[in-house]
């Protein structure tokens, strides 16, 4: 079943806000997979659910083929994990930078444990959320 047409005065926009995206790259391996599921699932919380630093809006993985340069040349399936926070009022680039290293320090050290790195990219951006006139 498809969802109803809205017409576009139906739907409202929020004002812009500020996103931030960190990726994180890991090998893919299925050791990682069942982990960092959970421990992303266990990030995910509903809005307002109270002050945990480390909570976040929300997150997709793909993959890869690529090859990076460590103590010897990797050539493997890389997963790539995009975890979405929407910046509060009260984030400054300090706070959002240890909100990212705490992330990586748990990801290293809960899940990617036998890694020789893990990477993490962080790209701030904007966005627009759209909505149906009268939702929450």
């Amino acid at each position: 079943m498809t969802a109803p047409k809205r017409r576009p005065n139906n739907v409202i926009a929020d004002s812009p806000r500020t996103l931030e995206c960190v990726e994180v790259y890991l090998p893919k391996t299925l050791e990682h997979l069942s982990e960092l599921y959970n421990y992303l699932r266990s990030k995910l919380k509903p809005r307002g659910a109270g002050p945990d630093s480390q909570t976040i809006d929300g997150f997709s993985m793909y993959e890869v083929d690529g090859a990076f340069a460590g103590e010897r040349i990797y050539q493997e399936r890389t997963l790539v994990i995009r975890m979405l926070f929407l910046r509060a009022d009260g984030d400054d680039e300090r706070s959002i930078h240890r909100k990212i290293e705490t992330l990586g320090r748990e990801i290293a050290s809960t899940v990617a444990i036998a890694e020789e790195q893990l990477w993490i990219c962080h790209y701030p951006q904007g966005v627009v959320i759209f909505r149906p006139r009268g939702a929450s």
